[in-house]
């Protein structure tokens, strides 16, 4: 499986996206509340096309689609 990519969605456009994994992960989430990113990413429904992370709702993604 390829590393998803480290860097956050510059061009994602959305009034949410602090709220996007790749936004959240580059602002070190994962590390300052690790019990939450693991509620996140627990049973992954969705996949982001632009980074490759994998979440629980669409709306932690910039690009999602269904897996």
């Amino acid at each position: 499986m390829a590393e998803p990519n480290s860097r956050h969605n510059r061009q994602c456009r959305s009034e949410f996206h602090n709220r996007h994994l790749c936004y959240m992960v580059s602002q070190g989430f994962h590390l300052s509340d690790d019990r939450q990113y693991k509620t996140l990413v627990s049973s992954p429904r969705f996949k982001c096309e632009h980074c490759g992370r994998v979440a629980n709702s669409d709306e932690n993604l910039c690009e999602p689609v269904e897996m």
